[in-house]
């Protein structure tokens, strides 16, 4: 999948076409695929919040969780993220260390 295919998938994800069931996995996929293109944890974030107005950080980190077997305490560090206290380069970073 290209990365404007990645990217027409979210619109659908954002236009709410799809059951929390169906969401949830499509989401998961989609992570998966954009760090199959080399796309840093950073911007997944940033499409997650603005693309897809994701914005619970509940969600977030329960889609990162999932997309990347990662622990409570490995994605702990996006809510600094989210709050502006970490910076992009740290929570790729941080992010990437992980998976």
């Amino acid at each position: 999948m290209t990365e404007n295919e990645v990217i027409e998938e979210f619109k659908k994800i954002k236009s709410g076409k799809y059951s929390p069931e169906i969401l949830r996995a499509r989401v998961v996929d989609e992570l998966r695929k954009m760090k199959s293109l080399g796309q840093t944890p950073s911007a997944m974030l940033k499409h997650l919040k603005n693309e897809c107005a994701i914005i619970s950080w509940i969600d977030i980190f329960r889609y990162f969780r999932l997309a990347f077997d990662l622990s409570l305490k490995e994605v702990s560090p996006i809510q600094g993220w989210l709050s502006g206290e970490i910076s992009d380069e740290r929570i790729d970073k941080y992010i990437s260390d992980e998976w």
